[in-house]
């Protein structure tokens, strides 16, 4: 976010900015969505609803399920939240505690930690590179000394767009139960990924908990819905939490969210497009001299190896909005192992902005 600031504050200064940092949908919400909530508020839908969400959404996320993976999920299991951000309070408040501890890759979504740090648990980093596809290894949790932890992951993942298969997801689980754990998923990117269909963990187990919204796949951002699915055992735990830390998620937008399943035109024109986005920025940046990791599986993102220029990942980022007008992440947003020689490129942006941005960097890095 830093680098975000200063590029707007260069931007109020007249600079044009290529904004390559943002992992946010450059797309306005769907019409038929939007249209959904305008309904909803014309009739007056504007009361608290259920503090577990609406049933007709839980039944239609549960319907969604079972079209899409062949997945059977009862609507009791399921719980529509405050964005995701609200399903990882709930889990991070009900599971973790001083002596129960989350771990985490490294890279890996930064906010994670926050929701660790929050709950006044250990907070265990597992280190993930090109050379383990940016996977946490099942022997990986055998060395750790947390007693039943949460074991929170990303798939398909942010940074590196990678996407755990079947067999990792299940090796995962059983090292995970080994340490009388429980193993989150979050599975936000599910709806962005490009070419063979990702597995979603509730294949593997029913006492694997799943994350999931609206934000991404749907273009939501702004209305801050999201849902999880837990095991039958946690949904009391989890639903008490929710009724006294936010009631219920916001009304209008979880109406909203009813159409969300039916926009599929819209979804699948969304997700060509950062498809043709990913195959055009992926071997641009290699011919520029960026080393890469194999092509992004999903969401819209791709993690840079900067080494080749020597220097800091977090001064390459400030020396690139400055000198070469461009937006990237540092490494350091999303860990500490190898933070340093690498960054992030997000291709959620129209993709002549994304040539004008790489235009810009090859010019700037032939200097260095």
């Amino acid at each position: 976010m830093e680098i975000l600031e200063q590029a707007q504050i260069l931007e109020r200064k007249g600079e044009d900015i290529v904004h390559m940092e943002i992992g946010e949908p450059d797309f306005a919400t769907p019409w038929s969505i939007r249209e959904a909530a305008i309904k909803a508020i014309r009739e007056g839908k504007t009361f608290y609803t259920h503090s577990l969400g609406l049933l007709d959404l839980r039944e239609r996320i549960s319907q969604f399920y079972l079209d899409t993976r062949g997945i059977d999920v009862s609507p009791e299991r399921i719980i529509v939240t405050n964005g995701t951000s609200g399903a990882f309070f709930l889990l991070s408040a009900v599971l973790l505690d001083g002596k129960k501890g989350l771990i985490v890759s490294d890279p890996g979504y930064p906010c994670y930690r926050n929701f660790g740090v929050l709950a006044d648990a250990p907070v265990v980093s597992l280190p993930v590179s090109r050379e383990s596809e940016f996977e946490i290894a099942p022997e990986q949790l055998g060395e750790i000394r947390v007693k039943n932890p949460m074991l929170m992951i990303c798939s398909p993942s942010n940074p590196t767009g990678t996407v755990y298969g079947k067999p990792a997801l299940e090796g995962l689980y059983q090292a995970v139960t080994h340490k009388q754990g429980i193993m989150a998923v979050d599975e936000i990117y599910s709806g962005l990924s490009y070419g063979d269909d990702y597995p979603s963990a509730l294949s593997v187990s029913d006492e694997i908990v799943v994350i999931d919204g609206f934000s991404k796949t749907y273009a939501m951002t702004g209305w801050r819905l999201g849902w999880t699915v837990v095991p039958d055992k946690l949904v009391r735990s989890l639903q008490t939490v929710a009724q006294h830390v936010f009631i219920s998620a916001p009304t209008v937008a979880q109406y909203a969210a009813l159409a969300a399943f039916d926009a599929v035109d819209d979804i699948n024109e969304m997700r060509k497009t950062y498809e043709v986005r990913r195959d055009f920025l992926f071997p641009r940046l290699k011919e520029i001299g960026f080393e890469l990791p194999a092509r992004p599986a999903a969401a819209f993102y791709v993690y840079a190896n900067i080494e080749k220029w020597g220097i800091d990942s977090m001064e390459f980022v400030e020396r690139a909005l400055a000198e070469a007008k461009v937006a990237i992440t540092p490494g350091y947003d999303f860990g500490s192992y190898n933070a340093g020689s690498h960054v992030r490129f997000s291709y959620a942006t129209a993709v002549e902005r994304l040539a004008e941005g790489c235009r810009r960097l090859e010019k700037w890095t032939n200097s260095l």
